[in-house]
Parts: C-alpha cells; structure tokens; sequence
C-alpha cells in the first residue's frame, strides 16, 4: 500500500475532487438523473459514458473529458485510490430513500437563485448520526447556496446582498462541517452573508476544520457568546486570557517592636475571569465579546418568552407532524 503523508492526503484528495467534478458536469450537460451519478461512481468502467458526454457536448468544459478519461485510464493502483474517494464521497446515495430525495420530479428542481431572489427560508434538520453519510451532500447543497449568494453580492451596488443572508449553523461541526466556513467567517459580513456557527467547544473546531481553519473561525467571528460548560482546561484559559486581568489590590498591616503599626499596598493583576468560573457559569448566562468592547456578562432569554412563542410552537408542531409522516418538504402555507 502507499505510505500516506498530509502531501499525499491532498494529491488524493485533488484527484478525486476533479474526477468527481468531472462526473457531476457531464450529469450536468446531459440532463441525467442522480442515480447515472451513482452508477459511475460505482466503477470507473462505468464511467465512460460520462466521457463520451463531455467529448461529444458542445458546453462541456475544455479539457474535462481528457481529465476524466486520464483518471479513468490510469495505472490501477492510482485509479482505484481515486475511485474510492469518489465512492464515498457519493456512499449515502446507496440508501434508496436519499436516492429518491435528490432526484426531485419536473416540478420540484431547487434554484438557489430564485431562492435568494425571493428572500426565501430553507430549514435543514438533522442529527449528527442520521447526517452520517449525508455530510458531503448536505455540505454541497449548502455550499451552492452560499456560492449563489457570493455571486449575486458581487453583481449588487457595494458589492453587498440585499436583503441580506443569514445562515444559522447551528451544531454545524456535528452535522456537516462546511469548508468554506473560515471564509465565511472572516470575509461573508463584507457582502451581506452573516454567518452564526454554534459550536460545543474550540476542541471540537480544531478536530473538524483543523488547527490553522479553526483559530480563523473564532478570530473572525465579529461577536462571541461563550457559555457554561466547556471541559478543555485549554479553550478556558485561552477564553480567560482574552477577557483580561484587572489590577487587585491587597493591604498588608505589620506591627514593630515598639508596637506602632505600618500598611503597605501591593498590586497584583488577576483574571476578569479565572477559567473555573467560566466553566461553571450559570445556565442562561453567558459571557458577550463584541469588537473592541469590554466583556459582558449577559443573561440570554429562552425562546419560550419571546413575544412569539405561541408562534413558534404552533411551526415547531406542525414541522415534527410533518417529519413523523415521512415529509420531505414542507411549504409556508403564507
């Protein structure tokens, strides 16, 4: 076998991402359905069809079906490593109900153009096990939004999306860690995409997106909410070093021989707030960093006294109906 270094790691990963790209554009151009897709990832065999789509297409990309049939066509230890990127970058279409999902009848096609156009709300639940599989696929289709939004921003006055987008990722490490997240992070506000990652601990950033990519998500993100809980002694002390110390005082009395007595005052710095208080802060409460501002502790309201609570129950009701019935896509009936 091969000797894998993080090198190595981006060659096959390179590779397999302009196989699969390949694949995706001839589906594209020819008008086929998902599961074509999955039949050519199967087996590089099977394949050539798709580079017959590409050579023969008149919008195919130049030098597509040559990448394509290169990789189809290589030495079979470098092809077979290939394909088994493109297979499990395509595994959760095996299940037959994610098979169905993505190939949506003549009426059902998603435009994220339109969506944005129309100001649109699109809702993706799932938990970390059932997104398993599915992370590349829920990856993607998130990615063509935000890709969209990049688009239509930089053809806006000011470079900036109006209305604007927010995306909401909340337990995004868990259930699809994103790859343009850093960027999004660091240059979204800038062109109307705001982007609110919730994530359960530095820790878990540093394991999904990796050291380097994880300390960018934080540094970049204008406002940061840290809350109770974290366990890495780590993340805590990083957190309380960036609250700051404060100068603390203590008075010292001495008595002499002859029984006068003396003070002295010496100064020390100390945490704002030491890494144990941070791990035990209240639940509902939390720790606000905003731009240049001093810390805030703040007490966070539950959803439940908003003013449209009722509101949010009644959606909240009717979402579990629809997802306990097998739904798989729910309209808003205004």
């Amino acid at each position: 076998g091969y000797g894998r270094t993080v090198s190595d790691s981006d060659f096959w990963s390179g590779q397999t991402e302009a196989a699969l790209r390949c694949l995706l554009h001839a589906a594209a151009l020819d008008g086929r359905r998902v599961l074509d897709l999955y039949r050519w990832s199967l087996n590089p065999a099977a394949a050539r069809d798709a580079i017959t789509v590409l050579h023969r297409h008149p919008d195919a990309a130049e030098g597509w079906a040559d990448a394509l049939e290169s990789a189809v066509h290589a030495d079979p230890r470098t092809r077979d490593s290939v394909w088994l990127g493109v297979r499990q970058a395509l595994a959760a279409l095996a299940d037959p109900d994610v098979l169905h999902a993505l190939d949506p009848g003549p009426g059902d096609r998603f435009d994220p153009g339109a969506f944005l156009a129309d100001s649109g709300t699109l809702f993706l639940l799932a938990s970390a096990v059932s997104s398993g599989t599915c992370a590349p696929l829920v990856a993607a289709f998130v990615e063509d939004i935000t890709e969209t939004a990049r688009a239509r921003a930089a053809r806006s006055p000011g470079a900036r999306l109006d209305p604007p987008l927010l995306l909401a990722l909340d337990e995004i490490a868990n259930l699809t860690p994103l790859p343009s997240l850093p960027s999004l992070m660091a240059e979204g506000g800038g062109s109307g995409i705001t982007t609110l990652a919730v994530l359960q601990s530095l820790a878990q950033a540093r394991h999904r997106w990796g050291e380097h990519a994880a300390d960018a998500i934080w540094d970049a993100a204008t406002v940061k909410l840290v809350l109770g809980g974290l366990g890495k002694a780590r993340d805590l002390e990083d957190v309380a070093r960036l609250l700051g110390e404060v100068d603390e005082s203590t008075t010292t009395w001495t008595r002499g021989y002859s029984g006068d007595r003396s003070q002295s005052v010496s100064v020390r710095q100390v945490p704002v707030m030491p890494a144990s208080v941070l791990r035990t802060l209240p639940f509902g409460t939390a720790v606000l960093l905003l731009r240049h501002t001093r810390p805030t502790v703040i007490d966070l309201a539950p959803w439940t006294q908003r003013a449209d609570a009722d509101e949010l129950r009644a959606g909240q009701a009717a979402i579990e109906a629809d997802s306990a019935a097998g739904a798989t896509l729910v309209r808003d009936p205004r």
